[in-house]
């Protein structure tokens, strides 16, 4: 196999087995310490094969298993600004607040990495509209108790 370059999940990965060592005295603490210092300055999958040779085979890495992560769905960014931006005109109607919500949850499967983008703005939008939503309730409230 040839070494190839490793990433976050990567190091997350042999982190989690050299944690599970630990707590189970398969690696003393001093050793713990240095090999996640290792782990960390880790730049191909040979360095971090080296961090985990010596534990039990149940705790050996296999960096062709390695998985990595999944990409944002962008679809859930768009559907959770389209709802969003239903959401607060008719929160005031009471069915804002079910598409606020609606846009919430579709806004967190369609998160991106950095910066703003149409998942942020569906939540932003979202929330606006849960709130005013329960504002239009109070004020029915109010207003049947008069």
């Amino acid at each position: 196999m040839r070494d190839e370059r490793i990433g976050t999940v990567h190091r997350t990965q042999v982190i989690d087995l050299l944690n599970q060592a630990l707590t189970e005295g398969s690696l003393p603490e001093s050793d713990y310490d240095a090999r996640i210092v290792a782990v960390g300055s880790a730049t191909y999958a040979s360095d971090l094969l080296a961090q985990v040779q010596d534990l039990p085979p149940r705790l050996q890495w296999d960096p062709r298993n390695a998985a990595p992560p999944a990409p944002p769905d962008r679809n859930a960014g768009r559907g959770a600004l389209i709802l969003g931006l239903m959401a607060v005109p008719l929160s005031f109607c009471l069915i804002g607040g079910i598409l606020g919500v609606a846009a919430i949850v579709l806004s967190t499967r369609g998160r991106g990495a950095h910066g703003v983008g149409p998942a942020l703005i569906g939540r932003v939008l979202g929330i606006v509209s849960v709130v005013l939503t329960i504002g239009a309730v109070a004020a029915l409230v109010v207003a049947a108790r008069s």
